[in-house]
Parts: structure tokens; C-alpha cells; sequence
């Protein structure tokens, strides 16, 4: 990682929607979500206040991957999830992020605050530069909308075939035709999905070469 990236952060906290009312609590999620492996990942996934769930990764990146992976594993749990990229300023080399403070965090919570207001929204990316966070926006709310139409059985196919590589070995996982595979990752418009978060994913890793990370609140 460049000396440029590596003075910034990027910490993503999340809250389950309506957690009074559902049926099973984030904290049965901890074993699972604590075990998330990922580059960069500074801090793992804890959950603290009840419902939020938060980690810190290294650098100025968009990992929409990660975040598909912790909804994935949080199922059939709902989250709302706030993004937040920049400094930190006390607490780096704490074992949990929640010990952490500075302007990525102030971020994530901002963008946590923004998507709670935005009913249709269920992830926000704070960068400090407002005009980039916008165009972030639409293109994340229509992931989201995406998303948000996937059955339990497209889920395990876009999740499994992202793993494997091939509808083969993912068929071999769920125990179903290949073919199957392959159909359900093409109602769940998987290819657009990935294709959105790639691109947004590289569009982000470029903000520090273009000084858009503006500002320390």
C-alpha cells in the first residue's frame, strides 16, 4: 500500500432494520460475521449498542463484496450500511474499532444517518467530497435495488459462484444442474451487479491520486 493510502481508512458500520421486531438477534450473526477473512481488514467485524455491527480496513477502498458478504451472512436479518472514508485519529492498534475515533468514523455514522433518512437506500458511501458521494449514491441505490429482489436461492448462487468461479463447482456445492446455477445468477442480474461494483469499487481507489478526500470532519 502507497504512503498516500495508507494514511486513510475506510469503516464501515451497519444497523439491522426493525431489529426489536425480528425474530432472531444480530448477536446469534457474531460467530459468523467475526469470521469474515478479507485484504486490508483492520479491525474485524463486532457488534456493539445492541444492533451495529462495524470494522476498519486499511486504505481508501469500496469493498461492495465485503458488505454483500456480511448481508449475505446477517440473512434474514436487514441492513442498513454507512461507508465512511478517511483519517483516524486516536485508537489505531485497538483490537475492536469501536475504540477508534477521527473522520472516517464520522463518516460512516453520517452515511448511516443519511441512509436511515432515505427509506429506499440501504447503503451510503461519505468520502468528504459531496459531489462524488452523490454520483456514488444513485449507482449504489440501484445495486440496492437489485439486490434487494434476490430470493434465498439466488443469493446462494451469486454467493457460491462467486467463490468457485464456475457454475460447475458452485452446482457441486448446492447440490443442483449447473445449469440451475446459471439461472438463477441471471435473474438475480448478477452481471450487472458485479459489473456496478467494480467499477464504482476503481473509482473510488482513485480519489486520493485526484486529493478528493477532502477535509478531517
Amino acid at each position: 500500500m502507497s504512503p498516500a493510502h495508507s494514511t486513510f481508512y475506510t469503516v464501515i458500520t451497519a444497523d439491522v432494520i426493525d431489529s426489536r421486531r425480528q425474530a432472531i438477534k444480530v448477536e446469534e450473526k457474531k460467530s459468523a460475521i467475526a469470521a469474515i477473512a478479507y485484504p486490508g481488514l483492520l479491525t474485524p467485524f463486532t457488534i456493539s449498542r445492541g444492533d451495529e455491527i462495524q470494522a476498519v480496513l486499511e486504505g481508501v477502498v469500496l469493498p461492495l463484496d465485503l458488505v454483500r458478504r456480511l448481508r449475505y451472512l446477517c440473512r434474514p436479518l436487514a441492513l442498513r450500511i454507512g461507508i465512511g472514508i478517511g483519517r483516524i485519529t486516536s485508537g489505531l492498534g485497538s483490537k475492536t474499532s469501536w475504540e477508534m475515533n477521527g473522520p472516517a468514523f464520522f463518516r460512516s455514522r453520517r452515511a448511516l444517518e443519511e441512509v436511515k433518512k432515505e427509506r429506499r437506500a440501504f447503503t451510503s458511501l461519505q468520502t468528504g467530497d459531496p459531489e462524488f458521494d452523490r454520483l456514488a449514491g444513485a449507482l449504489l441505490l440501484l445495486i440496492d435495488t437489485i439486490i434487494s429482489r434476490w430470493t434465498g436461492a439466488q443469493w446462494e448462487a451469486v454467493m457460491i459462484y462467486e467463490e468457485k468461479g464456475v457454475y460447475q463447482k458452485a452446482a457441486e456445492v448446492l447440490g443442483i444442474a449447473y445449469q440451475n446455477v446459471e439461472k438463477r445468477c441471471r435473474a438475480a442480474r448478477w452481471w450487472a451487479v458485479q459489473k456496478a461494483e467494480s467499477a464504482l469499487a476503481a473509482a473510488v481507489r482513485e480519489l486520493p491520486r485526484h486529493h478528493l478526500i477532502m477535509g478531517d470532519n
